[in-house]
């Protein structure tokens, strides 16, 4: 339960940082649309994070690190080729599987 405005509350939000969180994210986005691993304002969480925060985050700063089981995974979902938002769907939802 959470106390908002005073009043007692049972709504539970869905938690942003997760591999399931950015799959549902991924599906919306268009597929053909190439993200650039290497720079970080235009990495496929650098622009997750922005997206659902509507703020930068500062260059090493790895806020979304615990949307993956490990460093391998988030390599497999981000930085492997192609880097267009549906490879990286693909490949999240593969990660996912094999959790």
């Amino acid at each position: 339960m959470f106390v908002e405005n005073g009043y007692l509350t049972t709504e539970t939000k869905a938690d942003p940082f997760t591999l399931e969180s950015l799959i549902a994210w991924l599906e919306t986005q268009p597929s053909n649309t190439e993200y650039d691993w290497i720079n970080c304002d235009a990495c496929l969480c650098g622009q997750y994070v922005r997206a659902i925060t509507g703020n930068d985050f500062p260059s090493g700063v790895t806020i979304y690190a615990h949307m993956f089981a490990d460093h391998v995974e988030y390599g497999d979902v981000a930085s492997e080729r192609p880097w267009t938002f549906g490879a990286a769907l693909d490949r999240a939802r593969k990660a996912l599987a094999a959790r």
